[in-house]
């Protein structure tokens, strides 16, 4: 009954998010921008970058046989062989490559899930890891969820200047950095440009559960790289950034009370809709405290029958000493 209590910690209502899901796969590799842009112009080239062409907006407008290309379910020779005998047998053309035996039954759910703005994993050649369930199983009440509080995150705390909100934790293992891919996830398929970047150089996870090259990541962009050698695009997710963490730093906190990440925050906050910042757990670190204090905004994750109430009002605690806004706290029980 405690979490009921924690609702007044903020203006932005807590929500409990609930999952008995089991594993999920996706997607392919990411490929790291090229580096033409200068540092000036980085998130502009991010947001224009078509490299994955293939959006997760409704009512696409590619063709059922272009989508099946893209998703390298059919080849370009038998989606010409398809549609030259479409009109012999008179069937739509997913119909057409089925009695043609070009394709199975999975592979034409997937086609058209993605002409109709459900994102579902694109092959069994690709993978997400395993934390991403909004993208697996899109119609469970996990996912419905992760919408809910994707929408009022956009709809009733953001404003103009404040879009850039620390995901963080009383301790390990309560669910943040799997809260903050799935919600980031959520916020690409409701339409919003989405920056998430993985600032837990003790723990980090958003590489994994995207599958990418770790590095160079933020570590390196706070000592000297230009950002958009470091923003990376996500096959699929057509408005979804991400900068991995980098190379382990021996000295995390130091990194992040430098000016550099602050002003790498005020850059992204212009041109991304809203910034998303993975945090460590506080347990101890200095970390969390100071990456709330460059955003300015935090979201408490809870974990339901593990985190103490105690831990959760002092980490809430802190925050307001800093004049952090607590924005809101959210239950997780996955």
């Amino acid at each position: 009954m405690w979490f009921t209590s924690m609702k007044a910690f903020s203006d932005f209502s807590s929500m409990e998010v609930k999952s008995n899901s089991d594993e999920l796969t996706m997607t392919e590799k990411a490929d790291a921008l090229d580096d033409k842009a200068t540092p000036g112009e980085w998130l502009t080239a991010v947001q224009k970058s078509q490299s994955y062409s293939l959006a997760s907006n409704r009512f696409s407008q590619y063709k059922l046989g272009e989508i099946m290309v893209m998703l390298e379910l059919l080849s370009a020779e038998s989606r010409d062989k398809a549609l030259q005998q479409q009109e012999q047998l008179g069937l739509p053309f997913g119909q057409c490559c089925l009695r043609l035996n070009l394709i199975d039954a999975e592979d034409l759910s997937q086609a058209l899930a993605w002409q109709f703005g459900l994102l579902t994993p694109a092959s069994k050649a690709f993978s997400y890891g395993e934390d991403l369930v909004v993208i697996s199983r899109p119609l469970e009440a996990y996912a419905e969820a992760l919408r809910s509080i994707s929408g009022r995150l956009m709809t009733s705390w953001r404003k103009p200047g404040r879009n850039v909100v620390a995901i963080t934790s009383p301790g390990a293992r309560e669910g943040r950095s799997h809260f903050a891919a799935n919600l980031a996830v959520s916020l690409d398929q409701a339409g919003w440009k989405a920056l998430l970047v993985d600032a837990d150089f003790r723990n980090p996870r958003q590489h994994i559960n995207f599958e990418i090259a770790q590095h160079p990541g933020l570590s390196r962009l706070l000592c000297g790289f230009a950002p958009d050698e470091v923003v990376r695009r996500i096959p699929y997710l057509h408005r979804l950034s991400l900068i991995t963490s980098g190379p382990t730093p021996p000295n995390p906190s130091e990194l992040l009370s430098r000016g550099d990440f602050a002003m790498f925050l005020e850059n992204a906050r212009n041109h991304y809709d809203i910034v998303l910042i993975d945090t460590p757990a506080d347990n101890g670190f200095s970390d969390t405290e100071l990456i709330g204090s460059a955003t300015g905004n935090v979201l408490i994750v809870a974990h339901k029958n593990y985190t103490r109430e105690r831990d959760l009002r002092n980490l809430a605690g802190r925050f307001r000493k800093n004049d952090v806004h607590v924005i809101g706290t959210v239950l997780n029980t996955f």
